[in-house]
């Protein structure tokens, strides 16, 4: 089953197929695709748009916290029922504050049958993902989460 890339919004298109869309190179999507690769260096873009359902909680060209909160408190009521048995990877601090989660990087948290899991985002600003083990981490997760879309 297909895992879940939830984001904070896309500053360069507001429409939703293009969330965490992995071109322009650098963005937050090619990033993902980026770590991924580590693990699978042959996995392209068709292939992660694949194997991937992927969201943003907002779908603006700008990131604004109070309608972040509302689509937070939307996402919960109205989409994570849908997502049960599933696997839902929220990237950065925002978007997990505004779910409510306890902050476990990588560590899988059960909630309402989903399961979320947490990993920086992915952004050239967090230096996180500069340590290799931690850019390795994230890879492993990844290339988990696609080996299980194919099943």
């Amino acid at each position: 089953m297909k895992a879940v890339l939830l984001g904070m919004n896309n500053p360069v298109s507001s429409n939703p197929k293009f969330a965490l869309y992995p071109y322009p190179p650098g963005c937050t999507g090619a990033r993902i695709l980026k770590l991924l690769q580590r693990r699978l260096p042959d996995v392209g873009r068709r292939e992660y748009l694949e194997a991937f359902d992927r969201t943003n909680l907002l779908s603006k060209l700008v990131w604004n916290k109070r309608e972040a909160q509302d689509a937070a408190i939307t996402f919960l009521k109205d989409v994570a029922p849908g997502l049960r048995g599933r696997t839902v990877v929220v990237f950065g601090a925002e978007v997990r504050k505004l779910l409510g989660l306890e902050e476990k990087l990588i560590e899988p948290i059960e909630m309402e049958g989903v399961v979320y899991r947490q990993l920086p985002h992915p952004s050239g600003r967090n230096y996180w993902y500069n340590v290799p083990e931690c850019a390795d981490l994230a890879a492993i997760l990844l290339e988990e989460l696609y080996e299980g879309a194919s099943k």
